[in-house]
């Protein structure tokens, strides 16, 4: 195992690793470069992120109750002339078909994955953007990993004044030795290289040096910011019993920043969220993040 993550190390496989966006046209998704009429960034993005567990049962059956309720999330409370970016963890090929054939996304966002065919893994991260903002760049970082994870960018504004999304999934449970750091100093030099950058997903913050990541790597913690004095769990009220057991109840989900932006309003989605099928299962035994991006 350390002569794999070894060989994985190498500068050749963090290197970026560019690809195509898509968008929605003449009834399908196609790979695209359209822009904008303008390619400022607007003063103000809603960021939502969202890991849905790729293990339970009746994936798709999840996957549309999310789309559902996410969509009642952009009309209810998110003002119409601010747009939005979504994160999701976990997708695996049959929640990229549930995302492409949903009415409300082909008419307004981008899709960074139409296949699996950019992943590592048989499940990965895979984000909406809003059709208002303008796509400069997407590509994924590979991570020392012995679960196939990466961080997905996409580079939104103008070139002298570019945000930096990152979508991300990080090492889970306990490995010798610690792959998560590595993974965050990896992601934080790409955000640090541009005017904003923000990192947001499933963490697995498990251990102790999970809490110093973010100041270690001149980051900011939006929960530290915005939500001082609250628990902040993320994972474990809607997992099984044995797991919460074992585990007990955590912050695993987080958004962090550095540069010109601000996170504002960050507040935790999806808690209680479940399916009428089967006996009525959690949608996902995370709870989602949803936040402000302030650009300055």
């Amino acid at each position: 195992m350390a002569e794999q993550l070894k060989r994985r190390a190498s500068s050749s496989f963090h290197d970026p690793r560019y690809q195509a966006y898509y968008g929605y046209k003449d009834s399908s998704w196609q790979e695209t470069a359209e822009k904008p009429p303008t390619s400022n960034l607007p003063s103000t993005i809603k960021l939502l992120t969202w890991n849905i567990d790729f293990q339970m049962p009746n994936g798709p059956e999840r996957m549309a109750a999310a789309l559902q309720y996410v969509a009642s999330l952009i009309s209810d409370k998110i003002p119409a002339d601010v747009p939005t970016v979504i994160f999701f963890q976990e997708m695996t090929p049959s929640d990229l078909e549930t995302i492409q054939s949903t009415p409300w996304i082909q008419a307004r966002f981008y899709l960074t994955d139409t296949s699996p065919k950019d992943w590592v893994s048989n499940y990965c991260t895979t984000t909406l953007i809003d059709r208002r903002l303008s796509i400069s760049t997407v590509f994924r970082t590979r991570y020392a990993s012995n679960m196939g994870r990466d961080a997905l960018f996409v580079d939104i504004g103008p070139d002298l004044k570019i945000l930096r999304l990152s979508n991300t999934h990080l090492e889970s449970l306990v490995a010798q030795p610690p792959l998560r750091p590595a993974q965050v100093a990896l992601a934080s030099r790409h955000l640090h290289a541009v005017h904003a950058g923000v990192i947001a997903g499933d963490f697995n913050a498990i251990e102790s040096f999970d809490r110093t990541l973010h100041t270690k790597n001149d980051l900011k913690d939006a929960f530290l910011v915005t939500l001082t004095g609250e628990e902040g769990w993320t994972w474990g009220m809607q997992s099984g019993q044995a797991q919460r057991k074992r585990y007990g109840c955590s912050r695993l989900d987080k958004i962090l920043f550095c540069g010109g932006v601000q996170v504002r309003g960050l507040e935790r989605i999806g808690a209680g969220l479940k399916i009428e099928e089967e006996g009525g299962a959690f949608v996902s035994d995370h709870l989602g993040l949803m936040a402000d991006l302030v650009v300055e």
